[in-house]
């Protein structure tokens, strides 16, 4: 544990060439990592330093996308990033944080010995890896905030160090190195402490595969990220299914169940994880977003599209008929028939008078925990106690699934990865010529559903969308286009829309708009169009926008 704090308060930042007045050695040169308990707690004092990137990878991820607001009376430095227009004092600027938990891990992966055998097991080869996929999500993090990565990987341990020439890496050369260093970690083991909390503690870690999978996206190496999805789908049996639907009772919509504020918690592939108690550090996502004085909203033209979505009752997820359409995609916002009653999902509406509704972002908020304050006097809101965030995920199943529908699609298989969002892959729908191109079916193996394992498989729309959005055979299928690229690009900006109803306010939307919008020849157009939208002056906002060199935050 002392070798956790000692990493802990070492560095600060490359860029800030560590603001250190001191030469003193804050880690002892000789200290190797050769037995279980140091490398535990090498881990754990990584992961402690990893939590203070959670809030930020949220904020940044989302207020410089297109599905938040941040009004007026917000933090100061909110509302420069989401204007896109940063100052040097602006409180998320520093990069510190980013590199102490890449200078802590360059220093476990120097001294841990990997060699250490125990019964023919290599003991520390799993928290080797996990360190690696900690270092290379922290590295990407930098180039896709920033635009740019300081690359080293020895570790910083004095002033000396601090003075060496570090190569400055833009944008794609980051890229092209991160996924250099961590591909040969692809498929292996990360940690397993057992469950910590709530949590099973491998889901601190986004594993190599995901991490090479996200850059080949990013890279425009879709088959190759096809491939990494598929295998991580296939390898940890992973699936979509409608027990997080929000769905109508009746086709009278005289009353809601509800399921998808939960997937949030639950349907998470990895997350970065708190302490229980109260002490501790915790983001203040829960207090930003559902306040009497919120720093970011749902953006108006966001909740619009949602309200104005087709919707497609049917009974149940294997009904055979439609029984009824409606407005309204319920992972937003829903009102009832009779005009009664509160829904809350991704974000939902609280009566506050009867002539006024309050839009709130309630996904942090399903997330927490009570912390034993209560609030009887706070009428406003619907709740009645100070909560607080147990963990902010970073990747879920339908971020996957829908990252391999992005991957598929761009790879020509656009009606395959349009089944993705409309009725599940299986081997049934791979079959259905109605429904998937037979000249799409090629064998590649990252489209192989022939197993029962995947049979329950569903859309991702069918959570919000009703369960007959299937059945439609006119409201909601790709259209006949021109070209094969006229119909790959109506299917990414479906697969856009379902990104935002499924995954909206996590800190996936800037990302997502950067790598989609690269997947055109007329790139950046599509990630100005979307963002520029809720400038007051979209104009302008999208001249500015225009040039990628605005998009990053600088000093």
């Amino acid at each position: 544990m002392a070798l956790s704090v000692m990493l802990a308060g070492s560095v600060t930042s490359c860029e800030d060439m560590l603001d250190t007045k001191s030469d003193d050695y804050v880690f002892d040169k000789d200290l190797n990592l050769d037995n279980a308990n140091d490398s535990l707690f090498s881990v754990m004092g990584i992961l402690s330093q990893q939590q203070r990137l959670a809030e930020r990878y949220v904020l940044l991820g989302e207020v410089r996308g297109d599905l938040v607001q941040v009004p007026a009376t917000a933090d100061y430095s909110l509302q420069e990033i989401a204007q896109f227009n940063v100052s040097a004092d602006n409180k998320y600027l520093s990069r510190a944080d980013y590199y102490n938990v890449i200078n802590n891990c360059n220093y476990a992966i120097a001294r841990m010995d990997t060699s250490v055998t125990i019964h023919n097991n290599k003991v520390m080869m799993a928290d080797y890896v996990g360190i690696r996929s900690v270092r290379a999500w922290t590295q990407l993090q930098v180039a896709l905030n920033f635009g740019e990565l300081t690359w080293y990987t020895d570790p910083i341990t004095n002033v000396d160090d601090v003075d060496k020439d570090y190569p400055v890496l833009p944008f794609d050369a980051a890229l092209d190195r991160i996924l250099q260093d961590i591909e040969p970690y692809i498929g292996m083991d990360v940690p397993n402490f057992g469950n910590v909390g709530d949590y099973n503690s491998t889901q601190a870690f986004v594993r190599p595969t995901l991490i090479a999978a996200d850059i080949h996206l990013y890279k425009n190496n879709y088959e190759m990220a096809a491939q990494l999805y598929y295998d991580y789908i296939d390898y940890y049996n992973l699936y979509i299914t409608t027990g997080y639907a929000n769905r109508w009772s009746s086709n009278t919509r005289t009353g809601i169940t509800a399921g998808n504020f939960q997937a949030y918690k639950n349907e998470v592939i990895s997350r970065i994880p708190f302490s229980s108690d109260v002490k501790d550090y915790r983001p203040n996502l829960i207090n930003m977003t559902y306040s009497l004085v919120p720093q970011m909203v749902p953006a108006p033209h966001f909740m619009k599209q949602l309200e104005e979505a087709s919707h497609y009752y049917a009974d149940g997820e294997n009904s055979i008929l439609i029984t009824g359409t409606f407005e309204g995609d319920l992972r937003g916002m829903a009102i009832l028939a009779d005009n009664r009653g509160d829904f809350a999902s991704a974000y939902g509406y609280t009566h506050v008078t009867d002539k006024q509704q309050d839009i709130l972002i309630t996904k942090y908020y399903n997330n927490g925990e009570d912390a034993g304050v209560s609030n009887p006097d706070n009428e406003m809101f619907d709740w009645r106690t100070v909560r607080h965030l147990r963990s902010v995920p970073v990747y879920r199943q339908p971020s996957l699934y829908l990252r391999y529908a992005e991957a598929v699609n761009r790879a020509g298989k656009p009606s395959i990865a349009f089944a993705v969002i409309t009725n599940g892959l299986k081997q049934k729908v791979m079959d259905d010529s109605t429904i998937v191109n037979k000249w799409e079916r090629n064998g590649e193996p990252y489209i192989n559903f022939d197993n029962s394992k995947y049979e329950n498989n569903q859309g991702t729309a069918m959570r919000g969308r009703g369960f007959g959005i299937r059945l439609s055979k006119s409201g909601y299928l790709i259209p006949e286009l021109a070209t094969l690229n006229d119909s790959i690009e109506w299917v990414e900006n479906e697969i856009l829309y379902e990104m935002a109803a499924e995954t909206c306010f996590e800190g996936n939307r800037f990302f997502d708009l950067l790598r989609v919008s690269h997947h055109r020849a007329d790139h950046p157009a599509l990630f100005v169009e979307k963002v520029s939208q809720r400038f007051d002056n979209p104009a302008a906002a999208a001249a500015r926008l225009s040039n990628p060199d605005n998009w990053w935050i600088k000093k």
